[in-house]
């Protein structure tokens, strides 16, 4: 992308499209620490509603120093100018001077603002993949409170994982279970709980 046009989209928003979105997204894969192009790439997807801006969202607010100022400009609204307003906007953008200036980014005076970190930034993403993570495994990860009352639910999982918890009668039952459904591995379940009932003793 050419500065000249990097400079016209930060002073015209409105004109951000998919040739742009595509054009920015080469330039933070180039330069992944330039928060201006990040800002803008992030108004792009906005101004698109693309699917993937949480997703860059997330990758954005760690790179960029201050998020109040990502926040105004992805909230700006979007109008177009008159023609005498355009011209106007050419010749100084008091905006576009404050993103592209080195050194400009200030914390917020709001006492909120500055208590959120890039620290709490950082936990709050690592929760939401933990989260994501445990919603994709279907193994539970605490034991049922009780026996599922539907013997079709045991699994051979279910017992291993009542094993590790040391709930060997829980998964004693479900062995036994599995013993009655599956007879050709009858052996096998036979001998695993051999092994749990010398645990319990």
């Amino acid at each position: 992308m050419q500065k000249e046009a990097f400079y016209n989209y930060l002073k015209h928003p409105e004109q951000l499209n998919q040739e742009s979105l595509d054009e920015l997204m080469e330039v933070v894969r180039s330069y992944p620490a330039f928060q201006t192009a990040w800002i803008l790439l992030l108004k792009n997807l906005k101004c698109l509603d693309h699917p993937d801006f949480d997703h860059y969202l997330e990758q954005g607010a760690l790179r960029i120093t201050d998020r109040s100022k990502l926040y105004h400009f992805l909230h700006q609204e979007v109008v177009q100018p008159e023609p005498a307003t355009a011209q106007q906007l050419d010749a100084e953008d008091p905006l576009a001077r404050e993103y592209m200036a080195p050194g400009a980014y200030q914390l917020s005076s709001r006492k909120e603002e500055q208590e959120e970190t890039l620290v709490d930034l950082i936990r709050s993403i690592r929760k939401k993949e933990v989260k994501k993570a445990l919603d994709e495994v279907d193994l539970p990860q605490e034991a049922p409170a009780a026996e599922p009352a539907d013997n079709s639910l045991v699994t051979e999982t279910l017992a291993k994982i009542y094993a590790q918890q040391k709930h060997y009668k829980k998964a004693i039952e479900v062995y036994e279970n599995l013993s009655l459904k599956f007879p050709e591995k009858n052996t096998y379940f036979a001998g695993q709980i051999e092994i749990l009932k010398k645990l319990t003793n």
